[in-house]
C-alpha cells in the first residue's frame, strides 16, 4: 500500500484518536473542580506520515523556529529537529508530557534543539507567544493541532499574536473561521470570520492546512507551491 494514501493515513489517525480517548480520564462533576489550567485539546499523538506532510506543508527550514502548541510527548519537535535541524519549541500544559518530552530529545541526541516548556496556553499572552516563550526565540512556524473547540477557544489569541509576530500556522482544521465549540457556545452557533486565509494545498487531502504568515498572500504562497 502506499505509504502516502490518505484513506490509509486516515485510518491510522483515527485509530491514534480512539486510543489516546480511551485512556482520557472522565471530567470532573463540577467545572470549578477542574483547577487553574484549562486544556484546549486531549493528548492525543499524530500520525507520523500525517506528520512528516504537515512540516512539509509549512515549509520547514534549518533557520525556522518551530513551536508545537500543545506539544504532547514531544514528536512533532523532534521529528523537526532530526530531520531540519532546526530550533523547536513545545508548549505542553502536562507536565508528565514535558519530562518524556525532555527524555526523548535526550536520547534521541536532539536535546540541544529542543526547549519545551510546562504553559498553560489559555493564559498565556497574544504578544509573549508571538515574541517567544520566556528567553527562547520567536516562532517562525506555528503547529495548532488541537480540536476544533479548542481551536474555537484559542483562535482569537492565535490570531492576534499572528499579526503581531511573523510565522505560518499548520493545523488540522480547514477553515479556522469555521472552528465553534458547539459544547460551550451551542448547538446552532455560527463562526465569527476573524478573516483567516487557509491554503488549501496538496496536502489537504492529508488533512493538512497552512496559514501563511502575515507577510505572504495566500496567491504568492500557492504560487511558491506550484512552483515547487
Amino acid at each position: 500500500m502506499d505509504v502516502h494514501d490518505p484513506q490509509d493515513i486516515a485510518r491510522a489517525q483515527n485509530e491514534l484518536l480512539r486510543e489516546a480517548l480511551g485512556r482520557r480520564p472522565p471530567p470532573p462533576a463540577d467545572e470549578n473542580d477542574a483547577g487553574e489550567n484549562h486544556s484546549l485539546a486531549p493528548y492525543a499523538r499524530t500520525e507520523p506520515r500525517r506528520r512528516a506532510i504537515a512540516l512539509e506543508a509549512a515549509r520547514v527550514t534549518s533557520s525556522d523556529v518551530v513551536y508545537d502548541l500543545g506539544s504532547g510527548d514531544g514528536a512533532v519537535l523532534i521529528d523537526a529537529a532530526e530531520r531540519y535541524g532546526c530550533a523547536c519549541v513545545g508548549l505542553e500544559l502536562d507536565a508528565s508530557l514535558v519530562k518524556t518530552s525532555e527524555e526523548e530529545a535526550k536520547r534521541r541526541g536532539v536535546d540541544d534543539l529542543v526547549a519545551v516548556r510546562q504553559c498553560d496556553l489559555t493564559r498565556v499572552r497574544a504578544e509573549t507567544l508571538a515574541r517567544g516563550i520566556e528567553d527562547l526565540p520567536p516562532p517562525t512556524v506555528a503547529y495548532a493541532w488541537l480540536t476544533g473547540g479548542g481551536l474555537s477557544r484559542f483562535s482569537s489569541k492565535l490570531r492576534e499574536a499572528w499579526e503581531v509576530g511573523d510565522f505560518r500556522i499548520v493545523t488540522c482544521v480547514d477553515s479556522l473561521d469555521a472552528c465553534v465549540d458547539f459544547e460551550r457556545d451551542g448547538a446552532f452557533a455560527e463562526h465569527i470570520d476573524r478573516g483567516w486565509e487557509v491554503h488549501r494545498g496538496k496536502e489537504a487531502a492529508f488533512g493538512v492546512f497552512v496559514v501563511p504568515p502575515k507577510s505572504v498572500s495566500l496567491e504568492k504562497w500557492a504560487r511558491e507551491e506550484r512552483a515547487c
